[in-house]
């Protein structure tokens, strides 16, 4: 008789609990070796000879103290400047000019803006240079500042040059002042000596001479004092003691010009010369931009000017193709294709004026919203309009020739610009809030100063005390609201 025998079974490891461990094994030992390597990063501090010349002059594996030592190093008196190459490129220089890349012109540059971090774009074949700033303790941003934005861009998206080395950095953006008349020009490759545009930016009372600025509100005789400045934070080499603002740049669009359909037409045909559609899709458009400025209370001459810049006068190619006036989803990575059509010129310009301006870059519910104004890439249209870094500076020069040719009916507008965060009521307390404006400077068309109050017309469109997200008019007489009046908005009314 067999005895049967039983036996006892083998339990079995848990495979999964030996693979996690396993994992977290070589998780542990990546981040221990990541940490090692990390810490034996090699800066090289360089001397910067103008010649273009270049000497090590010491080694660190912190980047902390090789910043420290570039920044010893860099003797301005001398033109000496010094710089950090980590991996062979330059990440970090005393006084240096950042150049975005413009091998692709359909290429944008992100950033983000160090205030909000909110993200932004600029394009290096419009602006090519910007300020060199600082440097990020991890080495993989690079601050500047180009256009008024204070921003962080990628290490890998720069090219740093050495501002004293006049072979490598033959142009950079700068103005001129003459006879109390400030002037801005610009340049689209530092390679180049010749410059891309000369804007007319307005009366400055400043000495007749160039001037150093990335924010066109300060200006400084030296390049040297302007980037001491921005590592601070101040103000305080600055020729300018108050800030300056060009007129036309942050004028709201809820100013409704003075000029009628026919003196635009005029100034196409007088001015412009154009005698016929067929030579520029701006012939005989007074009445339609008229009629947008009636219905939805958008600055009519502020929108030609705009349409001016976006459509090279009526003549571009989107423009005659599309009849797209306003470069309307033109995106640079494929501008003509991407573009939107219209029917006709008038359905181009009121689609514009309502569905853009009223219901988009005027309007404080939209994302696309930093201000009723061209302004730059910190405020206004500029923000998300266009990646061209001065397009705002741009579409107002045109503004400013216009109002001087048509006899200055303009110039006069009464606005408010606040360099901190604006808070508008529907009344005169502070408990009905209308809209908050957090884009930094804030612009709004003055009506009445009255009690420590400022009576301001609205960018959004106010029905029954309450903006409105999508609106077909805009009621001048509701469009309103409130702000107070007191040292710590640091309000200046320009006019």
């Amino acid at each position: 008789m067999k005895k049967t025998v039983h036996r006892r079974k083998k339990k079995k490891q848990n495979r999964y609990i030996s693979i996690l461990a396993s994992g977290v094994l070589i998780a542990l030992l990546v981040l221990i070796l990541s940490w090692f390597f990390s810490t034996r990063r090699t800066y090289t501090v360089m001397i910067l000879y103008p010649d273009g010349r270049e000497q090590e002059y010491a080694e660190y594996h912190s980047l902390a103290q090789a910043k420290d030592e570039m920044l010893a190093q860099t003797k301005r008196s001398e033109k000496q400047n010094a710089g950090i190459r980590y991996d062979n490129k330059l990440i970090a220089i005393g006084y240096g000019v950042v150049q975005f890349q413009r091998k692709d012109c359909t290429l944008n540059t992100s950033y983000r803006m160090e205030k909000t971090n909110e993200t932004g774009y600029t394009n290096g074949c419009y602006g090519n240079d910007a300020a060199f700033v600082d440097i990020s303790d991890d080495g993989e941003e690079i601050r500047f500042r180009q256009a008024g934005v204070d921003g962080w861009v990628a290490t890998e998206l720069v090219t740093l040059h050495n501002y004293y080395n006049e072979n490598d950095v033959t142009s950079i953006n700068h103005y001129t002042a003459k006879s109390g008349l400030l002037t801005h020009k610009l340049t689209t490759n530092i390679s180049q000596s010749s410059y891309a545009s000369t804007l007319s930016m307005g009366e400055l009372q400043l000495a007749d001479q160039a001037y150093y600025s990335y924010d066109g509100h300060y200006f400084y005789r030296y390049f040297e004092d302007m980037i001491d400045d921005y590592r601070k934070n101040t103000h305080e080499h600055a020729a300018n003691k108050n800030a300056f603002y060009n007129y036309y740049q942050f004028l709201p669009h809820r100013s409704i010009s003075r000029y009628s359909a026919e003196d635009i037409n005029w100034y196409v045909h007088n001015y412009l010369g154009f005698t016929s559609f067929q030579q520029s899709l701006l012939y005989n458009s007074g009445a339609w931009f008229m009629d947008a400025q009636k219905r939805y209370g958008t600055n009519a001459v502020m929108m030609f000017c705009l349409a001016m810049n976006e459509s090279d006068f009526g003549r571009s190619s989107i423009a005659r193709e599309k009849n797209n006036l306003f470069g309307h989803a033109a995106y640079d990575a494929s501008p003509s294709q991407s573009a939107s059509g219209y029917a006709n010129v008038k359905e181009s310009i009121m689609m514009h004026a309502e569905k853009y301006l009223q219901e988009g870059y005027l309007n404080p519910l939209s994302d696309l919203y930093h201000g009723g104004f061209f302004g730059d890439k910190v405020g206004g249209m500029n923000v998300r309009y266009a990646s061209d870094p001065y397009w705002g500076e741009k579409a107002a020069d045109f503004y400013r020739t216009f109002d001087m040719v048509m006899q200055g009916k303009d110039q006069s507008f009464s606005y408010l610009v606040s360099e901190q965060p604006l808070t508008v009521y529907k009344g005169k307390e502070e408990s009905t809030v209308l809209y908050k404006i957090d884009s930094v400077p804030a612009s709004l068309l003055v009506l009445k100063q009255e009690d420590g109050w400022i009576r301001v017309r609205s960018d959004g469109a106010v029905n029954d005390g309450k903006l409105q997200k999508s609106s077909t008019t805009y009621n001048l007489k509701n469009s309103f609201g409130f702000v107070k009046e007191d040292l710590t908005n640091r309000i200046r009314i320009l006019q």
